[in-house]
């Protein structure tokens, strides 16, 4: 499954096919997806900073799946860069997209506590 990441008018916008990913679609597309949206971040600055366009960079992010367990394996961040893109930064652009925080966090992943609290109860520690 491939969701695409374009650069709209100052956005960041994420797409899967022709539709733009909103919650309305999948709340957990949306979750995918900030992956190549934290990286096209950190892309669009890079560019900006060395006053290069954004014209012309796809940002594709591919998710493999495993079949069996019906879960994300792993997932490929390809940078298709425009003509123009100088040769001298392509390993730079690497570097860029790896220091994006939601990759570090699915690298080593949060635990999650599901806390239940009823209405009028006291807060406690329910584990």
């Amino acid at each position: 499954m491939d969701i695409e990441i374009k650069f709209e008018d100052g956005r960041i916008v994420p797409y899967m096919g022709h539709q733009e990913i909103t919650m309305d679609v999948s709340p957990f597309l949306i979750f995918l997806a900030t992956a190549g949206m934290c990286s096209a971040v950190f892309v669009q600055a890079f560019m900006q900073q060395r006053g290069l366009s954004t014209e012309g960079v796809r940002i594709i992010q591919r998710m493999n799946y495993n079949r069996f367990s019906n879960q994300v394996h792993d997932i490929d961040i390809h940078i298709d860069l425009p003509e123009h893109f100088p040769s001298k930064y392509r390993n730079a652009i690497v570097n860029v997209v790896n220091q994006c925080p939601v990759k570090q966090h699915l690298l080593q992943p949060p635990a999650f506590n599901v806390i239940p609290h009823l209405a009028g109860e006291e807060e406690s520690n329910v584990a």
